[in-house]
């Protein structure tokens, strides 16, 4: 007996067998933690959502990557977690541990800070706060080198050289998260500085986190806005 088949029956035929690693994997290991703001912020909260959604689109892509077909995905992971370091008049610095793994010999670990202009509805960087940003650099540079250079000492046993790999005192704007923390009596009393892993030193050594007492003349680089934010 002759038999005929439809489309839909040789349709059908045609997937059985076909391996299950070619099919879209399930995302998982993501997890993004949202703060617990000291008052409610539909713009803040908006703009957490919108980095959220973000993140995971990147994060899930990499399931449906075909370069990444033969990865175990059980151990992949993107974590965030966002805490508040202080809510000042007009200003909420926020701040994030992120951390990721995607393959390879290690994961990724870094902090992100999000200081948000209430009044603007909007994040802006630690340069924003101020109106010469050149000034600024100079201003905290020295004393910011400084506690790094004791910071690598007492990890380390011994000065490190300006000339070795890890020996140089990298940008203050441009390769360190900053932020203003530490309100003492409504105004912030430190520049907290962290240098992700390798920036400063070897993945090893983990990410430098430091403090810097503000200085004498930061707030008269400040904005207007933000300068009864600053002593002096």
């Amino acid at each position: 007996m002759r038999r005929t088949f439809t489309l839909a029956a040789l349709t059908a035929l045609m997937l059985v067998g076909v391996p299950t690693a070619l099919q879209a994997a399930a995302v998982t290991g993501f997890s993004y933690q949202m703060p617990k703001l000291p008052a409610p912020d539909p713009s803040l909260t908006r703009y957490l959502q919108q980095d959220r959604a973000k993140l995971y689109r990147e994060y899930a892509a990499l399931f449906i990557d075909p370069d990444f077909a033969d990865q175990d995905f059980s151990s992949f992971e993107q974590a965030t977690s966002w805490t508040v370091d202080s809510a000042a008049p007009g200003l909420v610095v926020l701040v994030g541990g992120q951390s990721s793994y995607t393959g390879g010999a290690h994961g990724y670990a870094f902090l992100r800070a999000l200081i948000w202009d209430k009044a603007r509805g909007a994040a802006i960087p630690f340069a924003g706060l101020f109106s010469n940003a050149t000034a600024v650099r100079s201003l905290l540079t020295a004393s910011y080198c400084r506690a790094l250079d004791k910071e690598r000492f007492v990890r380390r046993g011994e000065p490190t050289p300006v000339d070795d790999m890890f020996g140089g005192c990298p940008d203050l704007l441009k390769d360190a998260t900053v932020y203003p923390t530490k309100l003492v009596y409504g105004k912030y009393s430190r520049i907290a500085i962290n240098l992700a892993p390798y920036a400063a030193g070897p993945y090893a050594e983990g990410s430098y986190d430091l403090e810097i007492v503000i200085p004498k003349g930061l707030k008269q680089l400040a904005k207007p806005q933000y300068q009864a934010l600053f002593p002096g």
